[in-house]
């Protein structure tokens, strides 16, 4: 087992309101909770309040980002190397993942999908840096987190993972564009460029016409639309989807995948977690999992078969 650093929540700015979700290894064994959006710290370690920026490869306009150092040429955004995960439980102990070796190069579309309890959900909490390993290297773009401490770890989910669960996790008080503009608000970006981007980024997925309603007022699709325009708002180096199709009907799941399709296609790497074949068709590549190993890893070739 790793060594337990906590520290406690960040606090948000004065004009936000903050939530934060626990979450849960596969077989219900609790693991640490972690808030997923942080504020993004500068390589100095202190809060910035004018970061330096850069502009985002998809589309949007020419205004501050979080800095990010993207994946060199060559190198996987993922590469974890016989990675295991073990939860203590009183006296007995659970090995959630049990030597799990995966690369994923940059601009793939990967599919992770297995039954419950094998292990797919502890890997989705490893690769998101939600969690860390018990043993073995990850590597996210190049960067060794597998024994970072929590403070550094947050500072990589917000700069390199845009992340999309099934719950949505919007702000039921707050504007779509609001909720877009969460990352950049912990990033110190000003007020005027988060909401240029905010707004830009929810045009991109097709909700111009939404950016003043709140959750309330939005279908399932459209709010988790929104939870995408959050997830590229900041220019990931990687989008990691958790049963983003989950809470939706099949006409929204099917837009909602081609949604994911057309982030694929612009050059981003996705990583989706899903139970469901249908939905994990829609990737290029699938790797199925069993009592926490790889059991299969199947790419698409030429004229889409398998």
């Amino acid at each position: 087992m790793t060594d337990d650093r906590r520290r406690p929540a960040a606090a948000a700015g004065p004009d936000v309101e903050v939530t934060s979700a626990s979450c849960s290894a596969d077989g219900g064994h609790a693991t640490r909770r972690l808030p997923v959006m942080d504020p993004i710290l500068p390589l100095g370690g202190t809060a910035a309040s004018t970061p330096a920026v850069r502009l985002p490869a998809v589309g949007m306009p020419t205004a501050a980002t979080p800095p990010t150092a993207g994946t060199p040429d060559g190198v996987p955004v993922i590469d974890l190397a016989d990675g295991t995960k073990t939860y203590a439980t009183g006296p007995s102990s659970v090995q959630a993942l049990r030597g799990v070796t995966l690369q994923v190069d940059r601009g793939e579309y990967v599919a992770i999908m297995g039954p419950s309890g094998s292990g797919k959900s502890t890997l989705m909490h490893i690769l998101g840096c939600l969690d860390v390993l018990s043993s073995g290297t990850y590597r996210l773009s190049g960067q060794d987190v597998s024994a970072m401490s929590e403070v550094d770890l947050a500072e990589v989910r917000n700069r390199r993972i845009g992340f999309v669960f099934q719950q949505f996790n919007l702000l039921a008080s707050l504007p779509a564009w609001r909720n877009v503009e969460l990352p950049l608000v912990y990033a110190g970006v000003e007020r005027r460029v988060r909401r240029e981007r905010a707004i830009a980024a929810l045009e991109r997925v097709g909700l111009a016409d939404r950016v003043e309603h709140r959750p309330g007022e939005l279908s399932g699709g459209q709010q988790q639309r929104v939870a995408v325009a959050r997830a590229l708002v900041t220019d990931p180096d990687l989008v990691l989807a958790d049963e983003p199709t989950g809470n939706l009907d099949s006409a929204s799941t099917d837009d909602i995948l081609a949604l994911l399709g057309d982030v694929h296609t612009q050059g981003r790497t996705v990583v989706l977690i899903t139970h469901e074949a249908d939905v994990a068709a829609a990737a290029r590549r699938t790797v199925r999992m069993r009592d926490g190993l790889i059991q299969d890893d199947t790419a698409v070739l030429a004229g889409g078969v398998r």
